[in-house]
């Protein structure tokens, strides 16, 4: 097979693997998981130097190491999935920067767009074939129904509204993006999940910043102040409801800390901070070590009150849903130092390689710092960061990182 041939079936073979992503990932766990191994494996294997090339990604594989553990008589079954889960993030995000050597900057931009507004297609004849109608009132059915979806259709919505000078060259009306843009905020909204409501919202600050002082210089921060107080009203408004998202969100901050438990039902109410509660009570109880380095990969944490629910108790859990204590009780204090280290690193090294790069690098530290922040909040209410409905999401990261570094050197050869 040619050079050139060769290229093309893996730049389609690449698009293939974000189709399947994109339609099949929230379902299935393993495809999230397994595709970005695949990618990366394959490329490896056809040039091992390239590994020299991901040193930011070292704070992670360390988490590797610190959660390995010899003899421990943790279920394999646990131990196995926790590799999985802390190998995710950095897959993921190699296969982003291998993203970028074969599909431009528009295209993944077109791609996104389209996949994300054809994920919400299915999502909306999902929704119809479970309600037998479109429109569903209330979210509180279409969430449990349904289900709370992958951030996608917001990544698709954000490049609706901030990309559209990447998609001129397509040449597609402004009927049509009006319409994908419709039908990605309908699904969010039906999504009914705070976190993708909080993700768009951490995606269109530093964007809105971008965008305002990129087209606006002069009152470019006034505008940017008066959008945001636009949304701060919103917000506000949707918070003095009484509706069941109204009261999801009033009490996302008691999920997300921990509290006194007295009875199974103050149990079933807040079972999110329930697991954060038991989680540091395990961290708590270790010795010096533990505290330190964590109790390993396949740890579990039992459980004072068992979760009883049809055809399934919990007595143990081997996950939660606040990803911090899950690096606490896996790898410790150390573990938690290390995830932050790689998040302020990337976001450094970003900042850095932005400064030194073209116009459209400030576009894509816009990017990079909202990809950080939106993983990071996400680790304290759903272990956003090591989960696979998190892909595009790290993926774009690495995509992000590997475009300002290359704009960094373009800018610089050209200096020279």
């Amino acid at each position: 097979m040619g050079k050139n041939m060769l290229q093309k079936v893996e730049y389609f073979g690449l698009v293939l693997f974000l189709f399947i992503l994109a339609i099949a990932g929230y379902r299935n766990q393993i495809i999230s998981f397994g595709i970005p191994l695949i990618v990366v494996t394959y490329f490896l294997c056809k040039d091992l130097t390239e590994i020299r090339k991901f040193t930011i990604l070292i704070p992670l594989a360390l988490l590797l190491v610190l959660g390995t553990r010899i003899g421990t008589g943790y279920g394999i079954i646990h131990i196995l999935r926790d590799y999985a889960y802390f190998s995710f993030p950095i897959a993921a995000f190699m296969m982003g920067y291998f993203i970028y050597r074969y599909i431009p900057m528009e295209k993944l931009i077109l791609i996104v767009v389209l996949f994300g507004t054809l994920y919400s297609f299915v999502y909306l004849f999902e929704l119809t074939f479970h309600f037998d109608t479109l429109f569903v009132g209330d979210t509180e059915r279409t969430r449990y129904g349904v289900g709370t979806g992958m951030p996608l259709p917001v990544l698709a919505t954000i490049f609706i509204l901030f990309g559209q000078r990447y998609l001129k060259e397509f040449k597609i009306g402004t009927l049509y993006w009006l319409a994908f843009l419709i039908i990605n905020l309908l699904v969010i909204y039906y999504f009914a999940s705070r976190v993708y409501y909080l993700t768009l919202l951490l995606y269109l600050i530093p964007l809105l910043y971008y965008s305002s002082t990129s087209k606006y210089k002069k009152i470019g921060n006034v505008i940017f102040i008066f959008v945001i107080a636009g949304i701060i009203g919103v917000i506000a408004i949707a918070l003095s409801g009484d509706n069941f998202l109204a009261e999801k969100l009033k009490n996302s901050i008691t999920e997300m800390f921990m509290q006194s438990f007295e009875d199974y039902e103050s149990v079933v109410h807040n079972w999110r901070a329930y697991e954060l509660y038991e989680a540091v009570n395990t961290f708590l109880n270790g010795g010096s070590f533990q505290k330190l380095f964590g109790f390993g990969f396949g740890k579990t944490v039992i459980l004072e009150y068992e979760l009883i629910m049809p055809f399934l108790s919990l007595y143990e859990i081997p996950i939660f849903h606040n990803g911090f204590a899950y690096l606490l009780v896996k790898t410790g204090l150390v573990g938690i130092v290390l995830e932050l280290l790689f998040s302020f690193l990337l976001l450094y090294k970003g900042f850095k390689l932005s400064k030194q790069g073209d116009n459209d690098s400030k576009f894509f530290f816009s990017l990079l710092l909202a990809t950080v922040l939106s993983f990071n909040f996400s680790l304290l209410v759903v272990n956003g960061f090591f989960s696979g409905e998190s892909c595009y999401l790290i993926i774009l990261a690495g995509y992000s990182y590997a475009q300002l570094q290359r704009r960094a050197n373009q800018t610089v050869d050209e200096k020279i």
